[in-house]
């Protein structure tokens, strides 16, 4: 009997002891609970005071002393960066890759001028200097008519035949005298076998894939020994020293925007600063985002495409402007003040919207204004000292 009252006593303490805690826990949140609420400047619930009506003390208020000052509103432009030249390599002849010092991998980098593939072209040499050969034999086969029919514009078709090399562009035909001279050359095929063999000299050509600027290769198709094909794609390139900002803004923005202005942008991950230059604003809208793409030329060290940069664009200054919460604007555009410990409203002139803020004029300096809000109207109201 004496051990079950003892566990009765126990419980019972025990049960006390919880109520206690909880007890304690729940007035600590509530005490928590009330100085964020004074930190945060909400809503203002009014006391009622018996025979007074409502009632506030200067101690609820949250007052925001007004400096008004010359000010220009920024803003923020980012985008990413791209190459200002990307080029896709084809082929245009068929032939075998050749090895050459230059290795047409991902990565590796190239100057202007230099050769970034090469294909076999054997074959088609030999068969060019075929078809300058047979050309060669009919001008040689015509020497003798244009000797005594056009004996003054020979020495030059003579000195044509004896400056031909073997292996080099045949050079520009001599010029005719007169029209019976023209038909005469034209009726020996001389102008056409000329153009034929000058195309697949141009032809010729395109067996080497020159660099049309400095850069590097980002991607490769074709090795060494690889067998390729009129329009197969081989590597694509892009220029490392020279790049572009792809942007999008508000209308606003680009309304002040032009050609040829700068604005210094930045990165997170990096330090340092590059200088874009406007060079193109689209004249389409975005209709999902309603913004407009702008495009800045910049160059510099550590810039690599694919980086994400910001920066900021300054509008024109506004002159005696003070900034103020979104939420302290009340639905007929007032601000209200505290004046003599009287609540007063005052209208004010809306100059700027920012993100979260909107600078306005109108407001004196030394002016106090009130950060709270309120569940009732209170314009007029005496604080309660």
């Amino acid at each position: 009997m004496k051990t079950m009252n003892r566990k009765t006593i126990t419980i019972i303490l025990v049960g006390l002891g919880s109520i206690i805690c909880l007890a304690l826990v729940s007035s600590q949140s509530s005490n928590s609970s009330r100085k964020e609420g004074e930190r945060d400047a909400g809503p203002v619930k009014l006391t009622q005071d018996q025979g007074v009506g409502l009632r506030l003390g200067k101690d609820d208020l949250k007052l925001l002393r007004v400096n008004a000052i010359d000010r220009a509103v920024e803003r923020p432009i980012s985008g990413r960066v791209v190459p200002k030249n990307t080029t896709q390599l084809f082929s245009e002849v068929q032939g075998k890759v050749v090895g050459t010092e230059f290795r047409l991998k991902e990565g590796v980098t190239f100057k202007q001028g230099e050769t970034l593939v090469r294909l076999d072209a054997q074959e088609f040499k030999l068969e060019l200097e075929a078809k300058r050969s047979a050309f060669l034999n009919i001008l040689t086969g015509i020497m003798p008519d244009l000797k005594a029919d056009y004996p003054q514009n020979y020495p030059s078709w003579l000195g044509y035949v004896e400056q031909y090399k073997s292996g080099e562009s045949l050079k520009e035909l001599p010029k005719t005298l007169t029209n019976g001279e023209k038909y005469f050359v034209t009726s020996n095929q001389v102008y056409s076998t000329f153009f034929s063999i000058k195309s697949l000299e141009e032809r010729l050509a395109k067996f080497n894939i020159i660099a049309p600027y400095g850069g590097s290769v980002t991607s490769s198709q074709v090795d060494k020994g690889s067998l390729v094909s009129p329009g197969q794609a081989l590597a694509t390139i892009i220029n490392n020293k020279h790049f572009e900002l792809e942007t999008a803004t508000g209308i606003e923005v680009v309304s002040k925007l032009q050609i040829g202005d700068k604005i210094a942008f930045g990165s997170n991950e990096l330090e340092g600063e590059w200088v874009g230059t406007v060079v193109r604003i689209n004249d389409v809208i975005d209709p999902k985002t309603q913004n407009v793409p702008v495009y800045f030329e910049m160059e510099g060290p550590n810039l690599r495409a694919g980086m994400y940069l910001e920066g900021y664009f300054t509008s024109t200054a506004y002159e005696s402007v003070f900034s103020i919460p979104a939420n302290m604007l009340t639905r007929d555009e007032k601000v209200l003040l505290l004046e003599d410990n009287t609540i007063r409203a005052k209208a004010v002139e809306l100059v700027e919207f920012t993100q979260d803020s909107i600078l306005v004029r109108g407001l004196s300096d030394g002016d106090q204004l009130i950060i709270n809000r309120f569940n009732v109207p209170v314009e007029g109201m005496k604080l309660s000292l």
